[in-house]
């Protein structure tokens, strides 16, 4: 509450009207990480839901390494020289 009366004397504002906007300011961040916390649980369903979408087009794949395993074996060979 000290930090609040000198910051409240400092800015020249009114105690009440300082406490009330660092009320709303706390809200506000607290409203925001949570909204970021579903957003990130939002990202994680999407990306589990296009991985598995990933995995079912994989299964009508004809034999053989993927081209990812092509690109890796190809970096290889280039960085062994």
């Amino acid at each position: 509450m000290t930090e609040v009366k000198v910051l409240a004397a400092r800015e020249q504002r009114k105690l009440g009207e300082l406490m009330a906007e660092l009320v709303r300011d706390g809200i506000e961040a607290r409203t925001r990480s949570v909204g970021q916390v579903g957003q990130q649980a939002d990202a994680e369903m999407w990306l589990v839901e296009w991985l598995k979408l990933a995995d079912e087009v994989m299964q009508d794949a004809p034999p053989g390494p993927t081209a990812r395993a092509l690109l890796e074996e190809e970096r290889s060979r280039l960085e062994r020289r």
